[in-house]
């Protein structure tokens, strides 16, 4: 394991960095659970498999619902509206099925539309989850503190002599 501080690479059984004493218990919590494990990738195949039924599944009736909607029209249009029956009635019918069909397509877009923020959302976690790789490539480099500004440089300065003169 890497030390999120300084980089040094530790043993996963370490509490502590050895190169600047960092706290390693709660980085290592934080990655096992960041980490999937083969339950949750097993969740999601099954989530996609029942996602995929019930796309089929509502894809069927809403065709289905469609053309006997559309049938139900033209029975209206047919028997009420050409025959001169009842017309207003008729137009109400037909306004109130041209405005129930609007209302359920936009239920349907507003759904697609959340589902896919939602999609994109989880693709952008799944793009930070894929840096635990990247720990990976300091493995071959040695890691050396970087020297301090004032290591070599406190002997320059003036010390003033601060000893009184007895009289």
């Amino acid at each position: 394991m890497f030390c999120p501080n300084c980089g040094a690479n530790n043993s996963t059984k370490q509490k502590f960095c050895r190169s600047c004493g960092l706290n390693l218990e709660k980085s290592a919590e934080s990655l096992i659970e960041q980490m999937p494990s083969a339950q949750s990738a097993n969740l999601i195949r099954g989530e996609k498999s029942i996602e995929r039924f019930g796309n089929f599944a509502l894809g069927g009736l809403g065709v289905v619902g469609i053309i006997g909607i559309s049938i139900l029209l033209w029975i209206l249009v047919t028997k009420v509206v050409l025959t001169g029956t009842n017309v207003f009635a008729a137009i109400l019918l037909v306004a109130f099925f041209i405005f129930a069909i609007l209302s359920l397509v936009f239920v349907v877009l507003n759904e697609s539309l959340k589902e896919k923020k939602a999609k994109v959302n989880l693709a952008l976690a799944d793009e930070l989850t894929e840096a635990k790789n990247t720990g990976k490539l300091l493995e071959d480099k040695h890691f050396e503190p970087a020297a301090s500004v004032t290591e070599n440089s406190t002997e320059l300065l003036f010390v003033e002599n601060k000893t009184r003169k007895i009289k």
